[in-house]
């Protein structure tokens, strides 16, 4: 579809993910932090990012065939899953997490989300997962869970 000036209307339209903005520039500079100055929070924003890249099973259970576009993040920021079916996209896997430029905000803003919810929103997510990618995700959030909980308990002794 073509607006009169040309240009296709998907361009001429607001970006999908504006009520997300102030989240997605939180989760920019989670990852900016740990990507470039080594600074860390309860676990590592490019592991959440991972994390939400992987597969899950949505609550209403499209057609077979749609399933392979249904990714955790869509739990996170619901828009997620209507802007991926509206525009036909393929997202990427945790493998190559590389996003378009217009899905960027939805991930970013996700990071922070979860960073911010902390482990028990790792254990909520679970709920979404299935079968093989159920026991990888269990495996990971159990790990950055872990890991969590010693990042919390040095970080306190400072205090002490």
């Amino acid at each position: 579809m073509e607006t009169n000036s040309g240009m296709p209307a998907v361009a001429n339209s607001p970006p999908p993910f504006r009520q997300h903005r102030v989240a997605a520039v939180h989760g920019e500079r989670l990852l900016d932090d740990e990507a470039e100055r080594g600074i860390g929070t309860w676990t590592s924003p490019a592991d959440i990012a991972r994390l939400l890249l992987m597969r899950r099973v949505p609550t209403l259970v499209p057609r077979e065939h749609d399933l392979w576009r249904f990714r955790l993040l869509g739990a996170v920021i619901p828009d997620l899953d209507h802007v991926i079916a509206e525009r036909q996209e393929n997202l990427p896997t945790p493998a190559k997490p590389i996003l378009p430029l217009h899905l960027r905000p939805a991930l970013l803003a996700g990071v922070a989300i979860v960073e911010r919810a902390g482990p028990e929103m790792l254990r909520m997510l679970r709920g979404h997962m299935m079968g093989d990618n159920r026991v990888r995700f269990t495996d990971a959030t159990e790990n950055m869970i872990a890991r969590g909980r010693k990042w919390k308990a040095s970080s306190q002794m400072h205090l002490i």
